[in-house]
């Protein structure tokens, strides 16, 4: 089976204690410079391991590396897409997910409609994990927010939880996600149980985790320059706001938060070159 790629964000704060835990991460930066490329490249190697199924990473070898990161790049990623839904947040979520949490995906790419017919919505990551002495399971149904502003991005995030927990959406979100969970997936049967028709949302609910990823622009990250060696502290404390920001809703809406923050230099920066990378895929 193909490995998945090396860890490239640095860590810089973690808590798994207080009211809303979390970590912050970030590119970093070498000689002065944001690692912008370099995490453009990152997120590149974890298409296959966020898009395609177990068994087609598995069939990952020395022949044939560039054709399954092609399909895999041509099932989550246009070039517009790329720019207004948000895809790259959601892979960010998935890898920082998956590497801190040893979370893993239970469904691949999941979407379903909520209450219109024009637009695709749902949560931005369907991932499990697994307590190993007991084989419980916590649902890591997560939201992705890639933007500039962090006010921003945090006032829609909670407006997209807000909606994702409520009855009608998640009895929605049950019925659709059943049929594609894989059968490869860890705690597979658990989650059968948990998505069959005749199972009580009050079992979903009580195992759901919210992972919530903000990943924006930075003050930071803006006086690296000026000032590196407070860069560690001044992430911190922009941490610390938006983990403030989540207390009040995740005891609103009675469910764990995982508060994950990217800060960026750059999200056009970032982005672009995420792009330019996706194009030589076409």
């Amino acid at each position: 089976m193909a490995e998945q790629p090396k860890k490239f964000l640095e860590v810089l704060y973690r808590t798994d204690d207080g009211d809303v835990v979390g970590l912050a991460a970030c590119a970093g930066f070498e000689l002065g410079e944001w690692r912008y490329k370099k995490f453009a490249d990152h997120l590149i190697n974890w298409l296959p391991h966020f898009a395609l199924k177990k068994e087609e990473i598995e069939r990952i070898g020395s022949e044939n590396p560039l054709d399954l990161l092609k399909e895999a790049a041509y099932r989550i990623f246009t070039e517009e897409a790329g720019k207004k839904r948000g895809e790259i947040g959601e892979l960010l979520l998935h890898i920082l997910c998956v590497t801190e949490y040893r979370a893993a995906a239970f469904a691949t790419r999941v979407f379903y409609k909520m209450r219109s017919n024009d637009q695709v919505t749902g949560f931005d990551s369907t991932l499990v994990t697994v307590e190993e002495e007991t084989g419980d399971i916590e649902l890591w149904l997560g939201e992705a927010k890639f933007y500039t502003d962090t006010k921003a991005a945090i006032s829609a995030a909670l407006t997209s939880l807000k909606g994702h927990l409520d009855a009608g959406f998640l009895e929605e979100s049950k019925i659709l996600i059943g049929p594609k969970i894989e059968p490869s997936a860890p705690g597979y049967e658990k989650l059968q149980w948990l998505f069959d028709g005749g199972s009580k949302l009050d079992e979903i609910v009580k195992r759901i985790v919210i992972p919530v990823l903000v990943a924006s622009e930075s003050e930071a990250a803006k006086c690296y320059a000026d000032n590196p060696e407070g860069y560690s502290d001044i992430v911190v404390e922009e941490f610390e706001y938006v983990t403030g920001r989540f207390e009040a809703a995740q005891s609103e809406l009675n469910v764990r938060i995982v508060v994950i923050y990217v800060p960026l230099l750059s999200k056009t920066l970032l982005e672009d070159r995420f792009i330019e990378k996706l194009g030589i895929l076409k």
